[in-house]
């Protein structure tokens, strides 16, 4: 009897640190890289591990200027950018999380593109840059706190060096796994996401600061107007994303007499959060736009 209750006390122990050994970041804990990259399996699903793939939770994979934090849809060679990842969920109650994110060639998604590394304005703190597979990693040290309530926010940054030019084409790949903090899988709802940016032709990637850009109503309801003044003559493309980087629409239309003015349906849009991009030339300039 002895020896039974020393059994089930040994694997109720084994148990607990299975369950509890992603707690500070799967490549530490040697389940590797999650995120989808290298053709590894875009989940935190599998035995001993976490809950399948969760569509409550919203994900988006970006980089932005280290100044602000509009998504950007190319890159210039060699700059240093935030990279971050994001998720959302207006039915999620889960209040901490773990992530993970890698950055690779989108031809060879098992090579590395650009270089990530921590800084003052890296979040959250208890996060950590490691290697898996030849792939740099960043993730999680520790269960990181979610913010808000509806919706629920959960989000991580940190710094990316974009490559060396004609490397082309770079994909981010992201995932997060919202978690209740109670130490076992139950109520765990993961997602994950990408999203592929080009290399600049130019090395101008945002347009002249001088250029006054408006969308409204922001929140929208039907339609938003893309408003610009003070932008050069010419053919203009207006592209929309939603939150995953998806593109919706894009829309030619032309600037004239140093304005430009074009209105976009948004009456079947869902709820949330999308990208509006103004492309000029090789400049571009993305502002975000919340449809009720």
């Amino acid at each position: 009897m002895k020896q039974k209750t020393l059994l089930f006390t040994l694997l109720a122990g084994f148990s607990v640190l299975v369950l509890q050994s992603n707690d500070n970041g799967p490549v530490q804990a040697g389940t590797g890289n999650r995120t989808g990259s290298n053709s590894t399996s875009a989940s935190c699903d599998g035995s001993g591990c976490h809950a399948a793939n969760n569509a409550a939770l919203t994900l988006t994979i970006t980089i932005t200027d280290t100044t602000n934090s509009t998504p950007l849809s190319s890159y210039v060679p060699g700059k240093k950018y935030m990279l971050r990842i994001g998720g959302a969920s207006t039915t999620l109650t889960q209040n901490k999380f773990g992530f993970q994110a890698s950055s690779v060639k989108a031809s060879s998604t098992s090579t590395q593109a650009g270089t990530m590394s921590l800084g003052a304005m890296s979040t959250p703190s208890t996060s950590a840059i490691r290697t898996s597979g030849g792939l740099q990693i960043f993730e999680h040290t520790a269960p990181a706190a979610a913010t808000g309530t509806t919706p629920i926010l959960y989000a991580a940054a940190c710094y990316w060096t974009a490559p060396a030019a004609g490397t082309g084409s770079v994909k981010l790949y992201g995932i997060i796994n919202a978690v209740n903090g109670t130490g076992t899988t139950a109520g765990d709802a993961p997602n994950a996401a990408n999203n592929t940016i080009t290399e600049a032709s130019s090395s101008v990637a945002a347009t002249n600061n001088t250029v006054d850009f408006k969308v409204y109503p922001n929140p929208a309801s039907s339609y938003v107007t893309v408003n610009a003044e003070g932008i050069s003559n010419g053919s203009c493309t207006v592209n929309v994303y939603d939150m995953r980087g998806k593109l919706l629409s894009a829309e030619a239309t032309d600037a004239v007499n140093g304005s430009l003015n074009t209105t976009i349906n948004t009456s079947k849009w869902a709820a949330g959060l999308y990208f509006v991009q103004v492309v000029k030339d090789n400049q571009q300039k993305v502002i975000a736009v919340e449809k009720q």
